[in-house]
């Protein structure tokens, strides 16, 4: 079955205007931005050294192997499950595959990352489900998949607070949970997770859980939209909504069978093109969104992050800190886009003031709904006097606190920046001394490879206390004999 084109824009104006007294327009990002931005980062090959060392830089302000944190708010995604027999090497000391992260180990009930998934995800540096596990094979025709393993573990997360609105599908036809563009391609026909009729069938169950977007394993050259978002038609009757992803590069090639030849930039190592001035610079003028597919933790090397890549992540940082790009989580880039863009709004003049009144989201896909104060994150009106206007939900005044204004400008507030670092070095199965130590020698080592002057001389520095200290002992214990 074909998937949902996209809705035609509305002709309509999403705001009733009843006597007003100013003229008011919503903006199409939170003041001061113009455009706004994801990582969105497949988990293939994580481990918790390379995720670690990655969101570490990414998400704090602290000093990490790879620089001074950057603090943006880049989440990641997870496996829950690993039933991949590939052979593949995921890190540089010869790791395989079969020590990735996942949430249970192996196919099994037993915890195995699930701890320390589950703070990152209440953190903020994790808000995607991979699909429910690695489940690629070396025979594409066999699967260790079963729907029990996904209503186990999403009971599992459910019951410990954890709602993930974000799925994307993953890997090869082995993974038969993956769906949303079945019918799409010939090869995209293995995908079963939305056939209620088959034992792989799991959109009911995400459905629960709270999945609202999905990325169906479509690639896609394009890199800004106005909006990210299409509704899919499943083939269970629901629909949900997908989103598109910049996957890589498209050329025309006379050659090839397609009549192009595809690149895929989805390695690290090309983020430094997918962020280029060229392509930022382009958002940032026609005010658009993207999101950018890479595998974050992708590479076996000591340094999970090439140079190119952390300068081009630290300009996207700078173009953030200059109020030019909004830099946002998946999860929270596609409620503010849905919200957004189907925002109904009433504007009325009270006494000598301009009230505007959120009335409903007129959500095509999952119905229409009176959004939240959670919900209204960024959601910004170009105004001549925000001193002079009131903001409500469905007749209820706004506290101050949930509002931002500029000189021009009043809206919902964004979310906090949150800097903390909630790293977790250990392997829940080790002890946890032996852990923190290793951790502390794998800093010490790695510190040593970027910049060993810092090493030298922060060893210098210590032995040099140490030095003075004894030599104070010293004096004090010749003094008390003395006496």
């Amino acid at each position: 079955m074909l998937f949902g084109v996209l809705f035609a824009a509305s002709l309509l104006s999403n705001s009733i205007n009843r006597h007003q007294t100013q003229q008011v327009n919503l903006r199409d990002f939170p003041y001061p931005y113009h455009a706004m931005l994801a990582i969105e980062s497949d988990a293939d090959h994580v481990d918790l050294r390379k995720f670690n060392l990655i969101h570490e830089f990414l998400n704090t302000k602290y000093h990490t192997p790879l620089g001074l944190g950057l603090g943006l708010d880049i989440a990641d995604s997870f496996f829950l499950y690993n039933g991949s027999n590939l052979p593949d090497v995921i890190d540089y000391q010869g790791q395989k595959l079969s020590t990735e992260m996942t949430f249970f180990k192996k196919t099994s009930h037993q915890l195995q990352y699930g701890p320390i998934l589950l703070r990152y995800i209440k953190a903020g540096w994790i808000d995607t489900f991979h699909t429910i596990g690695d489940f690629s094979r070396s025979n594409i025709h066999q699967t260790l998949f079963s729907r029990s393993l996904a209503a186990y573990a999403l009971h599992y997360v459910e019951k410990h607070g954890v709602h993930i609105s974000v799925f994307t599908d993953h890997g090869n036809q082995s993974n038969v949970d993956n769906f949303g563009a079945f019918g799409v391609n010939h090869f995209e026909d293995y995908q079963q997770g939305d056939n209620p009729n088959s034992p792989y069938y799991i959109s009911d169950l995400l459905h629960q859980e709270g999945v609202r977007f999905l990325w169906p394993d479509l690639y896609n050259s394009q890199y800004r939209y106005t909006s990210m978002l299409f509704p899919i038609q499943l083939r269970d009757g629901r629909k949900i909504w997908g989103f598109w992803r910049f996957t890589g590069t498209r050329s025309v090639d006379h050659h090839s069978k397609w009549g192009y030849e595809w690149k895929d930039l989805w390695n690290p190592n090309e983020l430094a093109k997918q962020l280029s001035l060229a392509r930022l610079q382009n958002l940032i003028k026609y005010h658009g969104y993207t999101i950018l597919a890479t595998h974050l933790e992708g590479n076996a090397d000591k340094m999970p992050l090439s140079t190119s890549a952390i300068e081009a992540l630290t300009h996207l940082a700078h173009l953030q800190d200059q109020g030019k790009i909004l830099v946002a989580r998946t999860s929270r880039l596609l409620l503010y886009n849905l919200v957004h863009q189907y925002l109904r709004y009433h504007v009325r003049k009270v006494g000598n003031q301009t009230r505007i009144d959120i009335v409903y989201v007129a959500d095509p896909v999952d119905g229409d709904f009176v959004p939240t104060l959670a919900q209204l994150h960024g959601i910004t009106f170009q105004v001549a006097n925000p001193n002079h206007t009131i903001l409500s939900i469905r007749g209820q005044q706004v506290n101050k606190v949930d509002i931002a204004r500029s000189q021009h400008t009043i809206g919902f507030t964004w979310y906090p920046a949150n800097t903390t670092n909630v790293v977790v070095w250990h392997n829940p199965s080790q002890p946890k001394k032996l852990a923190l130590i290793q951790s502390f020698m794998q800093r010490v080592k790695l510190l040593w490879e970027q910049n060993p002057g810092i090493v030298l001389g922060i060893g210098g520095a210590f032995f040099f206390l140490v030095f003075v200290f004894l030599i104070i002992q010293s004096v004090i214990s010749r003094s008390k004999k003395k006496k």
